[in-house]
């Protein structure tokens, strides 16, 4: 009894069983059927990636969020800061 000594995996397309070292898929003829095990990318790269995403969209939010309080629209709706009797005619009242 001989035991085959290649790890088996199955074809990520047609599910079809072969070892991992096949490079085309022999059912469909895909490259590389196999998705390893091990991630490519380190976790905690993904994770200080997420991270300062998440901080970046909310300054931008926080940025825009002030700019429609604080902005030009709101400069509009502002009265003037001088007193009434400043720059008006001697018995004429500003509104």
């Amino acid at each position: 009894m001989t035991q085959d000594v290649s790890v088996k995996g199955s074809c990520r397309v047609c599910e079809t069983s072969m070892s991992r070292d096949t490079a085309v898929c022999p059912s469909c003829g895909t490259r590389k059927p196999w998705v390893p095990e091990q991630p490519t990318v380190s976790p905690w790269i993904v994770r200080f990636a997420l991270w300062s995403g998440g901080v970046l969209v909310g300054l931008v939010l926080l940025f825009v969020a002030g700019m429609l309080v604080f902005g030009p629209v709101a400069e509009n709706r502002e009265r003037g800061h001088t007193p009434p009797s400043v720059g008006a005619r001697p018995g004429e009242a500003r509104p």
